[in-house]
């Protein structure tokens, strides 16, 4: 190592957060100024508040969502929202009503998966029964899920061997689902891609045939541009939701086979601790009645107040058309084109998958073509080959030498799932996930150059 080299500072790639600066913080000065001055509105900030969270915040939440995705189904009615802690702890609230270990056959994660999300799957009890099931390029391996549902319904009394139901009806746990799979549909963390709606809807369909419950991680949907920069994100078209393709699917249950997990943490700021989810009526009453929340009330009462007086003022949306995209836009091209410079010419590639076609709106005010870009996340894939040294030495080298904090891509395996760890060696571990949303362009820029260095001081090092 060089004397340069010693003096460096660390560079983190793995972080999956915003950067300081882009967390709202003089907005959310302003709107809790404007909450605690007026008794009316502060005192019922600070109470416990009702467990779905107030009616009007649920029912201006539905407005909004349903201005931004604009669903065939119609407008979202506060009935299906319930104001939550933020997506991490609605996933727990979401294992602890709708599953029972004893009765849900199998926990299924798309992998790569976001690594954080395994530890709440294992918190509730499943750890011999989570399954990682592989992405493809449209977003998630419809046949190989397939083929796992025949055959664990085959073995349904090896999976269930008489164990009684923890959870029965007549305590307050009126549907508990055979199956649950965990997803990020939408620019997805680790990957990047965007789930194809062929997918989503085959998705849906095999949900309403073998009892899956659907849990969908949305909450990068928001953070989005088109892939020409020409053409400004201001128009640019969602994917509808799988909650979305449920709901307009004719045959949707009472409690539906879906629920989208949103949160403010990437569009206002982490801290907050504040999200929704959407899902049918029947199952938003019945997450409300998670004993912590029927204890303590909304879990997120304060801070939603906060979060309302940001969307109704329009001063949320103004935040993240203004200031998140663009910012997020400029960090992604900064980033794509060192990779394409510093890193492409060794041989490492973008794995994008197939791109996701949508529609946005030109200079001209014209509705055209594009492809969905954005999130915080992409994921480059390392040649397979013996002559190229491995992921692990790259990230050791890099760590030590270069000062970069680098993922494993083994770490994005389904713990639990032995199978899932032996696809990781000869598919995603022979890659890495990159974060933009953290470091300026001229840090991204700066980290890729070291990253190049550390991978032919690899390579040298195998001489």
């Amino acid at each position: 190592m060089t004397p340069e080299e010693s003096k460096m500072k660390s560079i983190n790639l793995l972080i999956g957060r915003p950067t300081p600066n882009l967390q709202a913080a003089d907005k959310l000065a302003a709107a809790s100024q404007i909450i605690l001055s007026q008794p009316q509105k502060s005192d019922l900030a600070l109470t416990y508040g009702p467990d779905h969270g107030e009616d009007s915040i649920r029912e201006h939440i539905g407005d909004w969502l349903s201005q931004k995705y604009c669903p065939i189904s119609g407008h979202i009615t506060q009935d299906r929202i319930i104001i939550t802690n933020g997506a991490s702890g609605a996933l727990a609230g979401i294992l602890q009503k709708f599953t029972d270990p004893s009765y849900t056959r199998r926990i299924f994660l798309v992998e790569p998966t976001y690594f954080l999300a395994v530890q709440t799957f294992l918190d509730a009890g499943f750890g011999q029964k989570m399954r990682g099931v592989p992405e493809d390029d449209e977003g998630i391996d419809l046949e190989y899920l397939r083929h796992r549902l025949e055959e664990d319904s085959k073995t349904d009394d090896v999976l269930n061997t008489g164990v009684p139901r923890t959870k029965i009806s007549s305590q307050g746990y009126g549907k508990l689902f055979k199956y649950i799979l965990y997803v990020v549909p939408t620019l997805s963390n680790p990957s990047g891609k965007t789930m194809s709606m062929h997918h989503r809807t085959a998705l849906v369909e095999l949900a309403r045939q073998y009892d899956i419950l659907l849990i969908a991680d949305d909450v990068y949907d928001f953070l989005a541009w088109p892939a020409d920069d020409s053409i400004s994100h201001g128009g640019l078209e969602f994917p509808p939701r799988l909650v979305d393709v449920d709901r307009q699917m004719a045959g949707s249950s009472e409690w539906g086979n879906t629920v989208s997990n949103g949160s403010f943490s990437k569009l206002a700021a982490p801290g907050l601790r504040v999200g929704w989810c959407e899902a049918m009526p029947n199952f938003i009453q019945g997450l409300s009645t998670v004993g912590a929340t029927m204890s303590g009330g909304c879990q997120a009462q304060y801070t939603s107040f906060l979060i309302d007086d940001m969307l109704v003022s329009g001063v949320l949306e103004h935040h993240i058309q203004n200031t998140l995209i663009p910012t997020y836009r400029r960090r992604y091209n900064a980033l794509v084109e060192a990779i394409r410079t510093y890193l492409c010419p060794l041989g490492i590639r973008i794995s994008t998958g197939k791109p996701y076609e949508t529609f946005a709106i030109d200079g001209e005010g014209k509705r055209v073509p594009t492809i969905l870009l954005g999130g915080f996340f992409l994921y480059i894939d390392f040649p397979n080959g013996n002559q190229f040294p491995s992921a692990t030495e790259i990230i050791r080298i890099g760590r030590e030498e270069f000062g970069l904090t680098i993922a494993s891509g083994e770490i994005f395996a389904v713990k639990g799932d032995p199978e899932s760890l032996k696809r990781a060696q000869s598919t995603f571990n022979l890659g890495t996930r990159l974060c933009w949303a953290w470091n300026e362009e001229t840090v991204l820029i700066e980290a890729i150059q070291r990253f190049a260095k550390a991978i032919q001081r690899a390579q040298v090092s195998r001489l």
